[in-house]
């Protein structure tokens, strides 16, 4: 008999780098109402060095390290 999981996963876009993260398990911060979802340390960094109120600008796709 098979049996499977159904685990429901929701993602999200990472500001500063644009890759796609699970809200589950990614690192955040929390900003003017807002969650924001990181794929690392290094980009969660970059987004808390910006200025309250200034989006970034993401690159296109993948993790930049």
């Amino acid at each position: 008999m098979k049996t499977s999981s159904t685990t429901s996963s929701t993602t999200a876009k990472d500001p500063i780098c644009g890759m796609t993260v699970d809200t589950a398990t990614a690192i955040n911060v929390e900003r003017d109402g807002q969650t924001y979802y990181f794929c690392g340390e290094g980009c969660r960094t970059k987004f808390k060095a910006l200025p309250a109120g200034k989006p970034p600008e993401p690159k296109s796709g993948g993790c930049c390290g």
